[in-house]
């Protein structure tokens, strides 16, 4: 790494036993303290992520008196405003920096055998990308493995593609920040006293470097929680405590867990098994396929929410990684009618005013008019023509987007929550526009703007990792890292199979896994030995040999510990029995649930849930019917008995809630004629 893996602070280290909520109170006494020295404005909070800004913000607020907040920010937007006021280079945005980093490579010669055959994959350009983020984000050099180091050159081309345009992306935020801090207009930007600095355990060396430079005339403290390193483990072994050194250290005094989601995080932790506190649920939820898991979960949700008491936004599904298996969430979610908001996904992919606007570009980037006819919908001739005369692409799409009346249609078709995330995907377009006709980088044509277009609507659930979105209300939906730190009344952890946790250690797709553990310079933990292990966990959940593996595995099982701890009052633990494959594999529960099951008393199976939404009402009604059609074939097969009176009677119930659901039970009505058809024979799939 360029930067030293041990640097000297002028502070104060605390480490706080595992668990949020032991964080916020040491964080707490040490503001109090402060406060006492200094006012709420000379007191920078700094967090390692910019999601849990928001949590410290609302936890620390509570020690100042009337309209006063507490100055907290994250590393990521600290070093925003440090450049913003330094800096006149442009700072893309996650989609922007893809888009431009799509259009760098396309053309990109590689040297090393191995890239250039990789080079020939439909996928390639998103697996190199994902290297050369991590690289950018972490400023690793990589100095022995050839296809680590053309990569890394191909990173330090594409930083030198930008400068000369006066662009910056993301990943250099911290780094060009810094410089800035060590420079001649430190004075310019920094303009407070002392330092509280939580989430310590997750600073990168850059992230300790820039803290330092931060700090170099401020009172310091920084607070470290054991045992719940994620993002930094994922690159760095051990404790944070073997990297640093400070004047003074203490250890808070141990708590015991207040609830038991947070005793049961506690335990995925570090295997402590305490009493049971005799407050809050722990309830493992379990069916037959993954669909069914999170068409329980969405009808669990729906019941917590019919509560007096209860909103969208004090529930959170979190899932083991980012990206696609966020989005099947998501749209299982949207299909049972559930608001949700994250800060993984952007929700552009999935937006209909945007893929009608998408529809729109299509036609008017079309070579002929004969091309036109395969794309989108009917338009008016005048008002294409119109369009394509303007001089601005910019001023076109604002100019279509009121002419068609795109925002009476989302005001109309969606509710207020979704229609604010259509209208924020709606400004994201036209600023990608607006970026095009500014930008050298790129023709400003319908051609190169419907590219752009369509490269962000597929990339749309890549993990944003630089700033947290907007967030509209609904149920949270991201991946267990992001919600460390903050808290939900209930919190399901869905897919605790095996199969997921701990699953494979998935660094890459651009190398197979055997041969990045044997990469001693990838930009993440590979080479580690048993002591490695040793340091960074307290516990032992798998009797491989392998201390990759090992690592991994214990790596999956702390990630589990902090999606538990953000859990308030109700922790839901959620698996499926069956694979959703062609053969129906059975999926083994995760061997970190069932430890939990046998240690912990209070983890219990779920109750039968209540109907609570029309999805779910229609699938039990037509299970239903399978049902008894299914109990009449096994009579007729297997020689036993099944009552005709109680089928009867199960129809005629049906038939009765038909009647009175109008046209909506018409169709179901259609729906079960149908299911009978194709149980008897009459039809064919």
């Amino acid at each position: 790494m360029s930067e030293s893996s041990h640097r000297t602070f002028d502070g104060t280290l605390v480490t706080a036993p595992f668990g949020t909520r032991n964080v916020e109170a040491a964080a707490g006494d040490i503001y109090a303290d402060y406060l006492d020295e200094y006012d709420s404005e000379e007191i920078l909070v700094i967090t390692g992520a910019p999601t849990s800004a928001d949590t410290f913000r609302d936890a620390l607020g509570e020690e100042l008196s009337g309209a006063a907040t507490p100055y907290v920010t994250s590393l990521v937007v600290h070093a925003t405003d440090v450049l913003n006021q330094t800096d006149d280079r442009v700072i893309l945005s996650d989609a922007l920096r893809r888009e431009l980093l799509h259009r760098f490579l396309a053309d990109y010669e590689w040297e090393t055998e191995y890239l250039r055959r990789a080079s020939e994959q439909p996928s390639f350009i998103e697996d190199v990308d994902q290297v050369i983020d991590t690289l950018s984000w972490q400023t690793v050099t990589p100095d022995e493995t050839p296809e680590l180091r053309e990569i890394s050159a191909a990173l330090d081309a594409f930083h030198e593609w930008l400068a000369e345009h006066d662009h910056m992306e993301r990943g250099q935020l911290i780094s060009e920040a810094r410089d800035v801090l060590t420079g001649d207009d430190r004075g310019d930007v920094v303009d407070f006293e002392a330092v509280l600095a939580v989430e310590f355990e997750e600073f990168f060396p850059l992230d300790r470097a820039y803290l330092d430079a931060l700090t170099a005339d401020c009172e310091l403290v920084c607070v470290a929680e054991e045992n719940a390193s994620v993002r930094r483990t994922w690159v760095e072994t051990g404790p944070v405590t073997e990297y640093v050194s400070f004047d003074e250290s203490r250890r808070e005094p141990p708590t015991t867990p207040s609830n038991r989601p947070a005793a049961t995080a506690a335990y995925f932790a570090d295997e402590r098994v305490e009493a049971d506190p005799e407050s809050g649920a722990v309830s493992v939820l379990a069916t037959d396929s993954s669909d069914e898991q999170l068409n329980a979960v969405a009808n669990e949700i729906e019941s917590l929410v019919e509560e007096p008491d209860w909103q969208y936004d004090d529930v959170a599904v979190a899932t083991k990684g980012s990206g696609e298996s966020v989005t099947d969430v998501i749209e299982a979610f949207e299909r049972a009618g559930i608001p949700t908001e994250s800060t993984t996904v952007t929700g552009f992919g999935d937006d209909p005013a945007i893929r009608e606007l998408l529809a729109v570009v299509r036609r008017l980037a079309a070579d002929d008019d004969d091309d036109a006819l395969d794309h989108g919908p009917d338009i008016d001739g005048s008002r294409a023509e119109r369009m394509r005369g303007m001089e601005s692409i910019e001023d076109a799409v604002r100019w279509w987007a009121t002419a068609s009346g795109l925002k009476e249609r989302v005001a109309e078709r969606a509710s207020p929550l979704d229609a604010r995330s259509q209208f924020g995907n709606v400004r994201r377009a036209f600023r990608m526009a607006e970026f095009l006709e500014a930008t050298e980088f790129a023709e400003a044509t319908w051609a190169s703007f419907d590219e752009m277009l369509e490269r962000a609507h597929e990339y749309a659930p890549q993990q944003n990792q630089t700033s947290a979105t907007d967030l509209d209300g609904g149920v949270r939906v991201d991946h267990l890292q992001a919600i460390k730190n903050e808290s939900f009344r209930a919190v399901f952890l869905v897919n605790l199979v095996d199969g997921e946790y701990p699953g494979d250690a998935s660094m890459t797709r651009l190398f197979p896994t055997e041969r990045v553990a044997s990469m001693p310079d990838f930009p993440g933990v590979t080479e580690i030995d048993a002591a490695d292990v040793d340091a960074t966990f307290p516990t032992t959940s798998t009797a491989s040999s392998r201390p990759f593996a090992r690592y991994h595995t214990e790596h999956a099982r702390r990630r589990l510990a902090v999606g538990a701890d953000a859990a308030s009052e109700r922790l839901y633990c959620c698996l499926y029995e069956f694979e959703d494959t062609a053969l129906e594999e059975r999926a083994q529960a995760s061997r970190f649930l069932t430890a939990a099951y046998e240690a912990l008393p209070w983890v219990t199976d779920a109750d039968d849930p209540q109907i609570t939404n029309e999805q779910a009402a229609e699938t039990y009604l037509l299970s239903r019917v399978d049902d008894a059609l299914a109990e009449v074939r096994r009579a007729n097969s297997q020689d036993v008995t099944v009552s005709l009176d109680d089928v009867e009677a199960d129809l005629g119930e049906i038939q009765e809630l038909l009647d009175r659901s109008g046209s909506r039970g018409d169709e179901l009505r259609r729906a079960l004629r149908a299911r009978v058809e194709l149980a008897s024979g009459e039809v064919r799939r």
